[in-house]
């Protein structure tokens, strides 16, 4: 089980209904996309925090997940910031630098609003809000196999890079290219092994409806 599913199962709100949990974080998506200001961010990465907070989920490993997509903002605007031309030639002006921060600021509270979904969310119950909202089933077994695979190859990535160094192994290029071929040939594999168990399940698991609780009604 991968970081993201073993806090999401193990938080507070795992019991509670999808689409509650969906009410609360969506809203913040789209006001971080329609509200486009630092104050913005700022309040929706504090609202977000304050939810992931109550459905007992580390902040810290909220903080450390939410490094990867600032690492990718980053990247992605500073070409907005900076104009390139010529040899070494770079230029910035207010304008370009204030689309840039708007655009970072729209991404990274839109990560923030998922990220507290998804870490309160188990996968299984994602997958269920999406076919109750009708979306493609194509796309929506594209969504899981990709989710799957993703994990699975991070998985068996640290798996190996473990059993080369424990076997003192030495990095270089044809090291790494064994390496790679390995990860990607028994990461399919253990995909087809899974998909297998899961089809002869008749399903994913996931937590019944009927045991779903709510924000708002007490369980009886």
């Amino acid at each position: 089980m991968n970081v993201l599913n073993r806090a999401a199962y193990n938080s507070r709100f795992a019991r509670i209904h999808p689409a509650e949990k969906a009410a609360i974080c969506l809203p913040l998506l789209f006001l971080s996309l329609i509200w486009r200001e630092p104050a913005a961010t700022f309040l929706v990465v504090i609202m977000a925090s304050i939810f992931v907070f109550l459905g007992g989920v580390s902040l810290i490993l909220y903080i450390r997940l939410l490094l990867a997509p600032a690492a990718f903002i980053l990247a992605g605007v500073l070409p907005i910031a900076f104009s390139f031309e010529g040899w070494l030639s770079i230029y910035a002006n207010k304008e370009s630098i204030q689309e840039a921060v708007t655009t970072a600021c729209a991404a990274f509270a839109g990560a923030a609003s998922l990220y507290a979904f998804i870490l309160t969310t188990p996968f299984t119950q994602i997958i269920w809000l999406m076919n109750v909202c009708k979306l493609p089933s194509l796309f929506i077994e594209i969504v899981a196999l990709v989710y799957r695979f993703i994990f699975q190859l991070w998985e068996k990535k640290s798996e190996v890079i473990m059993a080369q160094t424990l076997r003192s192994g030495r990095p270089g290029i044809q090291m790494a290219a064994r390496a790679a071929v390995h990860i990607f040939t028994s990461t399919l594999m253990e995909m087809n092994e899974r998909q297998h168990a899961v089809d002869l399940r008749g399903g994913l698991d996931y937590i019944p409806s009927s045991e779903w609780q709510s924000f708002w009604r007490k369980k009886k």
